[in-house]
């Protein structure tokens, strides 16, 4: 008999677990959260499944994007293709839309066509934080993938006690698109005010994915920056404010995740991201009942694009202006985390039809205005079983003012988590959550064409065009996720050593998939006119697991993961599209001349796709790449304050290409980047 994986990864985690006695709890892989679940908590106390990439990773993988930074995670995956500006993240083969993406706290909901919509800079980033899993509890709409949240560096990441003053520069170089990239960063601290200013430039050539092959058009030209200033008028306040903007000029097709063809033109795209934010935080420590955090932020997205080989200007504004207010309380075994928030987003498009009267999509005019109450609760049942249960209503409204038309509904999101903590370094968890995705206003009023087919003499003179139909009646995704967790600490195993292995198993259902749907397949018949609308088509579940493995000996470090996801329709058990292939990722590392250098190496395992509907006969093949990378940050000496990171990606030049993705990825890539701090 065939054992499923899903029981060999039990079998390997409580028989690990067997041999385990009178051991310590680990420390150096208990992470942080900040922003992701609400609270701060150590990763082996939350129900959740989480993972934490923090400043010192992101320096060793000097990413191109976030979503690439996230790359080497259990059940991540980065979706369309090798360019950086358009790459998004997909989770447990959920992606776009049903993935949330915040940053400090922010919710980032831009969304319009094949555009991208990740825009900050890594080189910004002190860490990224991942939640597997819906979240719409906490976060409301979007939370049905998971969370990406983002967090951007402050003074008090680099400032050492007496210090009041710093920074930094750092310049790098890639060989696979020429591609340099300066930063640097000022910061200080005056009595109770903090500082920052940061900023970044990239500019690079066109991609050559594996084999020496050049992708075409895949070259940019990004400007991001950073200012935070932060003022703690007392020991128990903190008001901070924050601006950044992105930047990014482009050479691409209309659709950046394929190549130039006679529907997918090429366009010049100027994309321009802003945000501020403001923030302002009370904690009296004589007071239990008051952890309060309030912010107020607003984030704009232009995209200018010149249609090159049509003589067309087109624009999209992506506006947000939203709120949060939220307080802490703690009485006796229990912390009640309350809070409302809102937000409305605006969009406004302007299609250019010269040349192509009737043939273009309409202009687009509309808000969506989302308000939200949630609460949530984390009790310690006893001192070894903790329950936290969250509840949140939503309502929304969205509103087509060219159109005159406008549709609402609302959203009741509970979940509940058990946390049993049976040894020292034994966890088990298990949990449920609902969530929902609010349709968009591009989904639910587009007009106009979607495309044309030209004119055919003698079978179709007048050529044929597909429109779009409004659906007023689009409902919100939902779901229902269900979950266990073993999560198991040691220390001291053989010495000086650290042992973390995690395993998730979960079910998400999805309900009332929003698709976008062509009426008749069968192009260029005459009497047979197509139309493209949003639809509520599948009722999906998404089944699978993640396990992952972090050891420590002495200056020695070991990760192993495996992440697979298996998506079905429900109705008719077939398999759904967009699920990722099964993926394995092993990482060793090891430190040197006291912690001043440390080599390792990646490897990856991404299997075939071969779970593929009936009428889908592309092949995935499976694919195997090989990394090495170096960090040399002397600690004292003539070099200190210098910091060295090499690193060789697809040693082999492996021409690959993920389920499902279109373009084949960037071959073999040499990165160097030094950083001077002062």
């Amino acid at each position: 008999m065939t054992k499923k994986p899903l029981v060999v990864a039990m079998a390997m985690v409580f028989s690990t677990a067997a041999y385990a006695q009178d051991i310590k709890q680990v420390t150096e892989f208990d992470e942080v959260l900040v922003t992701a679940t609400r609270i701060s908590e150590k990763a082996s106390d939350t129900s959740r499944s989480v993972t934490v990439v923090g400043e010192e990773k992101i320096q060793e993988l000097q990413p191109s994007s976030v979503a690439d930074a996230l790359k080497n995670e259990a059940n991540v995956s980065v979706t369309n293709g090798p360019r950086a500006s358009s790459q998004g993240v997909e989770i447990r083969g959920l992606s776009g839309q049903r993935v949330l993406q915040t940053i400090d706290g922010a919710r980032q909901n831009t969304n319009s066509g094949h555009r991208g919509t990740y825009f900050m800079d890594p080189e910004l980033l002190s860490s990224i934080e991942v939640v597997r899993g819906p979240a719409s509890s906490l976060w409301g709409s979007g939370a049905i993938g998971g969370v990406v949240a983002q967090n951007t560096k402050s003074a008090s990441d680099f400032l050492e006690d007496g210090d009041t003053f710093g920074g930094y520069v750092k310049q790098g170089f890639e060989t696979n698109g020429d591609k340099i990239k300066t930063s640097a960063t000022l910061y200080g601290i005056a009595d109770n005010i903090d500082w920052l200013l940061s900023g970044s430039y990239h500019d690079s050539n066109n991609i050559k994915i594996g084999n020496d092959q050049t992708l075409e058009n895949s070259g940019s030209e990004v400007g991001s920056g950073l200012a935070k200033i932060g003022w703690e008028p007392s020991d128990d306040q903190r008001l901070q404010f924050s601006a950044r903007f992105s930047d990014t000029d482009e050479l691409v097709p209309s659709n950046p995740s394929t190549v130039v063809g006679s529907s997918v033109p090429l366009i010049q795209r100027n994309t321009k991201d802003q945000n501020v934010t403001l923030d302002y935080s009370f904690n009296p420590s004589d007071n239990p009942l008051v952890d309060l955090n309030a912010n107020l932020y607003w984030n704009g997205t232009d995209y200018d694009e010149d249609r090159v080989t049509k003589d067309q200007i087109d624009s999209t504004e992506y506006n947000t202006i939203g709120f949060t207010i939220n307080n802490s309380s703690s009485f006796a075994n229990t912390v009640l985390t309350y809070g409302i928030d809102g937000y409305q987003d605006s969009i406004k498009t302007v299609r250019d039809d010269s040349g192509q009267v009737g043939e273009r999509p309409e202009n687009i005019d509309g808000e969506t205005t989302v308000w939200g109450a949630f609460t949530k609760a984390d009790i310690a049942l006893t001192d070894t079983l903790a329950l936290d249960a969250a509840v949140r209503y939503d309502t929304f409204k969205n509103e087509s003012n060219n159109l005159n038309e406008s549709s609402d509904d609302n959203a009741f999101t509970p979940s509940i988590g058990l946390v049993w903590n049976t040894t020292e370094w034994l966890t088990l968890s298990a949990r449920y959550d609902e969530a929902f995705r609010a349709p968009s206003i591009e989904e639910m009023y587009s007009t106009g064409s979607h495309y044309c087919i030209p004119s055919i003499p003698g079978f179709l003179p007048d050529g044929l065009c597909n429109t779009f139909e409004i659906n007023p009646d689009l409902k919100a995704e939902k779901a229902q996720n269900k979950e266990v967790k073993a999560d198991m600490r040691f220390a001291d195993l053989a010495g000086n050593d650290e042992l973390a292995i995690t395993l998730s198993v979960f079910r998400n259902d999805v309900d009332d998939f929003i698709e976008q749907t062509v009426s008749n397949p069968l192009h260029g018949i005459p009497g047979l006119e197509q139309t493209t609308s949003w639809n509520n088509v599948d009722e999906a579940q998404l089944t699978g697991f993640e396990f992952t493995t972090r050891y420590r000996y002495n200056q020695t470090r070991v990760i192993f993961n495996y992440g697979q996801t298996e998506g079905k329709d429900k109705t008719t058990d077939e398999y759904l599209s967009n699920i990722p292939a099964k993926k394995l990722g092993f990482d060793l590392s090891q430190a040197i001349m006291e912690g001043d250098i440390k080599l390792g190496t990646r490897f990856t395992y991404v299997s075939e796709q071969d779970d593929l509907p009936v009428d889908n006969l592309n092949q995935y093949d499976s694919y195997k790449l090989w990394d090495v990378y170096v960090a040399w940050e002397p600690a004292m000496g003539t070099f200190e304050g210098l910091r060295v990171d090499f690193a060789v990606e697809n040693i082999g030049d492996e021409e690959y290409r993920q389920a499902w993705q279109t373009l084949y990825e960037q071959g073999r890539n040499f990165k160097l980047s030094a950083r001077y701090s002062f």
